[in-house]
């Protein structure tokens, strides 16, 4: 997983290289509230958990209205669950890599685009009681270390600032590869953001 991780990030930062030589890129720095949750086989009971999203970008100009945009985030993911007999949560955070093509006019601002990312810290509570999350594909695992899928994000321009909201949803399985197979199930990750961009550099 981590091997994959790092092959993407590889091939990411080759096709920046013709971009970064021509182009005069924007500096992107962002921040959202974000509403996570997981879609799949066997959560009908769980509900919304409130994270965040942390991240500084990069958008290079391919000519009139169109860019690219490269980033590095910090994103927290998964769910919670709470009934009458049993309440608990996960949040797993990722080191995220998200890739967008993006469009602007008239200050509308919209970009769609693949991410990958790898766990790296979080906390799971069950009935008061906290651990530390741990990722791998083996079945004493909690999350899967991996995550892929596809972004959207809308938003307005005003100066040098930038008001959005975004969804990602998740292509991966997050239930580590031992459990799944085991037990037949896929789960995949989804979340809502709502935020703000600050932009430096280019042409705003």
């Amino acid at each position: 997983m981590k091997r994959l991780f790092t092959q993407s990030c590889a091939a990411i930062l080759l096709l920046l290289v013709p971009f970064s030589v021509f182009a005069q890129p924007k500096f992107i720095m962002k921040a959202d509230l974000a509403l996570a949750n997981v879609m799949g086989d066997d959560v009908d009971n769980n509900k919304v958990l409130p994270t965040f999203l942390l991240g500084g970008h990069a958008e290079f100009g391919l000519g009139g209205s169109l860019g690219l945009d490269v980033g590095v985030e910090v994103a927290g993911k998964g769910f919670k669950v709470e009934e009458s007999a049993f309440e608990g949560r996960i949040n797993p955070i990722y080191l995220q890599v998200p890739v967008q093509l993006t469009f602007r006019a008239g200050g509308v601002f919209v970009g769609v685009g693949p991410f990958v990312g790898m766990g790296i810290a979080g906390k799971s509570k069950a009935d008061g009681e906290e651990e530390n999350i741990d990722f791998g594909s083996d079945l004493e695992d909690d999350y899967s270390s991996l995550d892929y899928g596809a972004g959207l994000e809308l938003g307005y321009e005003f100066g040098a600032l930038r008001a959005f909201v975004s969804y990602n949803h998740g292509f991966a399985n997050v239930v580590p590869k031992d459990q799944a197979d085991l037990f037949d199930v896929k789960v995949t990750s989804s979340v809502i953001g709502v935020g703000l961009a600050y932009i430096l550099g280019g042409n705003k």
